[in-house]
C-alpha cells in the first residue's frame, strides 16, 4: 500500500480580500463570489511557480527517488531559467491537462509505481498558480496560489491511499472559450459525473462510506447539489477553508485535506475522500484513511 511520509506547502504571501481583487467587478457580482464562499485569497502576482515549488522542496528531507509535477495551467519561465530543484539527477516528469483533476491522476501513478517497487519514493508536487488579478479570476471564482508536495512510499502508516479514480468524458473542451452549448451541456451533468465518480472510487477501496469528503473549493454552491443528488449529509462535505484559500485548481483538495488533519475534524483511523471536478469533464477522487 502507498502512503504520504511527508507533506510540505507554499502559498501565496500576499492575503487579498474579494473587493480588491475583484475590484472591477459590478456590486452583484462581488456578492455573488461571497455567497459561494470566498473571502481571503492568498496571492504572490510577481513570484515566479518556480521559486514556490523550490521553496517547497526545501521543506521535504528526504531526497525521492522520482518526482511528478502535476499542474493545470502552462509553466512561464524567465528567459533561460530552468527548474532547479533541491536535489540533482532525480528523474522529473511534468503532467498537464484534466483541469483541477491533474492532481489525482499523479498521485494515482505515484501510487501504482511504488506499490510495484519501480521507485522506493516518489515526491508529488502539485502547483498553479496566476500572474495577474485578471488571470485569477474565472467562472466567477477567484484563483489562489499555492503549491504542495507530497513524498510517497509502500508501506505501512497514517495517511495510507485506499484507492484513486480517475475519469474524463469531454463535454467542453476549450475552457472558458467553449461554446454557451457545450458549457451548458457540461453543466448538466457535471454533479452526476461527480457522483459516479465518487460511487467508482468507493468501490475500488472496498468501502460503502466515507468518514468526510474535502472538496476543491472552487464554489461551495456546486457542493450543496452533489449533497443533494448523493443524499449524503452536507456536513461531511469540508470545504469551508475555501474562505482563506479561494479556488486552487487540481490540489486544493489535498491541502484542505492535512489542514483539516491539523485541526483534528479529521481523526486518525478516520476515512476521507478528496474529490476535484475538473472543468470540461474530469473528475478525480483519492480515498485516505488517516
Amino acid at each position: 500500500m502507498a502512503v504520504i511520509k511527508e507533506f510540505a506547502y507554499e502559498l501565496g504571501k500576499k492575503i487579498r480580500c474579494v473587493e480588491e481583487i475583484a475590484a472591477g467587478y459590478s456590486k452583484e457580482e462581488i456578492q455573488q463570489m461571497h455567497k459561494i464562499g470566498l473571502q481571503k485569497i492568498p496571492t504572490d502576482n510577481e513570484r515566479m511557480l518556480q521559486e514556490m515549488i523550490q521553496d517547497v522542496c526545501k521543506q521535504i528531507t528526504q531526497r525521492p527517488d522520482c518526482i511528478l509535477i502535476a499542474h493545470s495551467l502552462p509553466f512561464i519561465c524567465r528567459e533561460g531559467q530552468q527548474m532547479q530543484l533541491c536535489w540533482s539527477n532525480v528523474p522529473t516528469y511534468y503532467l498537464s491537462g484534466m483541469p483541477c483533476a491533474i492532481m489525482h491522476k499523479a498521485i494515482e501513478m505515484a501510487s501504482i509505481l511504488v506499490e510495484k517497487e519501480l521507485y522506493h519514493s516518489i515526491l508529488v508536487i502539485g502547483a498553479d498558480k496566476a500572474y495577474s488579478d485578471q488571470e485569477r479570476i474565472f467562472f466567477g471564482t477567484i484563483m489562489g496560489d499555492g503549491v504542495v508536495a507530497l513524498l510517497l512510499e509502500k508501506g505501512t502508516g497514517i495517511h495510507q491511499i485506499l484507492s484513486s479514480y480517475v475519469n474524463t468524458t469531454i463535454l467542453a473542451s476549450d475552457g472558458e472559450n467553449s461554446s454557451a452549448q457545450d458549457i451548458a451541456a457540461f453543466r448538466q451533468v457535471n454533479t452526476s459525473f461527480m457522483r459516479r465518480a465518487m460511487e467508482k472510487c468507493l468501490e475500488k477501496a472496498g468501502l460503502e462510506k466515507v468518514d468526510y469528503y474535502v472538496t476543491h473549493t472552487s464554489n461551495k454552491e456546486f457542493w450543496n447539489s452533489v449533497s443533494v443528488l448523493t443524499k449524503i449529509p452536507r456536513e461531511i462535505f469540508l470545504d469551508s477553508n475555501i474562505q482563506n484559500t479561494g479556488h486552487m485548481n487540481s490540489h486544493d483538495s489535498f491541502y484542505h485535506y492535512f489542514y483539516w488533519c491539523e485541526k483534528d475534524v479529521i481523526l486518525p483511523g478516520q476515512t476521507a475522500m478528496l474529490i476535484n471536478p475538473g472543468f470540461g469533464g474530469s473528475q478525480g477522487c483519492t480515498l485516505l484513511r488517516r
